[in-house]
């Protein structure tokens, strides 16, 4: 039977069983990318590009397409240069973008089925990148990415996209926890002696803090929003904006489990995330400003949420992109993330290939 390369304008189209079994241990599964694609975020297109034999799935991967301003990866000094020149031409740093990934997941998924052999599944991730070409040409689609791709994929990529001109640079981190303590104190003997001293004093606020875990947060959906609004508002990498019902469709798919903080009767922290698999996965955490900083909050949902996964034997906790100094110093590992590009105008592409070094996320040194 001919292999067919499709793409999806729905996860709702694909079988879901299908997609699932091609990832191992996946947290944003196919539920997840159900409730991303129903929170309704302004600004993208999302699908689902797949390699079908028949009726079965032998390879996928989520896009989407949007407006990319290329200043948003930008840190530091190159990023006061690239926003002056976007002050005088407003629209000279935007590019029409199609990206293999999701803006909302930690990294690139590539499915696969896995009775594939290594053989297959490059040829299978060829042939799907060359119809994703192809597709997004017919979209006016000049800038082509891949975001976030992960050690596990990189030798597919680097293999399949050689002679394909696109370029690589470093992305956002992935920060992971191993669980490799019984207790909370015997985490915070690992830690140093200055960091030990540290902890113990922010968590003396602990005591007026209390932590309720809900998949229904509808009731509080309304501060919960607000509280987003206002750490967005903190971050300098701003991509999108998530809706309230991005909320409440992942706090209720089937990972979904969000951390409540009240200080007495007021609301004044929250944490979105994600369990199975033997992992913790901290997809969105915010707070009141000024009470969520008298009180230290992310200290005492960083404490929380381990032992939370001790509680329930989980062998990692993974504190998502961002944030990566206190992390490493809390003890967290980073795990690599690439992103790869292409213009299909070849100045263009030459240009950006020798800006991209100014375009990488500078990733902290341990």
């Amino acid at each position: 039977m001919p292999l067919k390369a499709k793409r999806f304008d729905t996860i709702a189209d694909l079988p879901r069983d299908a997609w699932n079994r091609c990832f191992t241990a996946e947290l944003e599964d196919y539920d997840y990318g159900l409730a991303l694609e129903r929170a309704g975020i302004s600004g993208f297109r999302l699908c689902y590009y797949a390699l079908m034999e028949g009726d079965t799935l032998l390879a996928g991967f989520p896009a989407f397409f949007t407006d990319y301003d290329l200043a948003t990866t930008a840190e530091g000094g190159i990023k006061r240069v690239l926003m002056r020149i976007k002050g005088i031409f407003p629209r000279l740093l935007t590019l029409k973008l199609g990206c293999i990934g999701s803006f909302a997941t930690e990294t690139c998924q590539i499915a696969m089925h896995q009775d594939g052999t290594n053989e297959q599944k490059r040829e299978w991730f060829r042939l799907l990148l060359d119809y994703f070409i192809e597709d997004t040409a017919a979209h006016q689609t000049n800038l082509l990415a891949f975001k976030d791709v992960n050690n596990a994929n990189k030798v597919l990529f680097d293999d399949v996209m050689s002679g394909k001109d696109f370029h690589r640079v470093a992305g956002m981190p992935t920060a992971l926890s191993p669980m490799a303590f019984t207790s909370t104190e015997e985490y915070l003997a690992s830690l140093s002696a200055n960091t030990r001293k540290d902890m113990r004093r922010k968590l003396k606020k602990k005591a007026d803090i209390r932590i309720e875990y809900t998949r229904n947060i509808e009731p509080y959906m309304e501060d919960i929003y607000a509280m987003y609004l206002e750490t967005k508002g903190r971050s300098d990498l701003q991509f999108e904006e998530l809706t309230r019902e991005y909320f409440l469709n992942v706090a209720q798919s089937p990972h979904g489990i969000c951390s409540l903080y009240f200080h007495g009767d007021t609301l004044v922290g929250c944490n979105l995330m994600l369990e199975g698999h033997g992992r913790l996965l901290d997809k969105f955490f915010c707070m009141r400003t000024d009470a969520g900083q008298e009180h230290n909050l992310y200290f005492i949902s960083w404490f929380a949420n381990l032992q939370y996964a001790l509680d329930k034997g989980l062998h990692t906790y993974q504190s998502g992109q961002a944030g990566y100094e206190t992390k490493l110093r809390l003890g967290s590992t980073l795990e690599d993330n690439w992103m790869y590009f292409h213009h299909r105008n070849r100045l263009v592409n030459w240009l950006l290939k020798k800006a991209s070094p100014l375009l990488a996320f500078d990733v902290p040194s341990s």
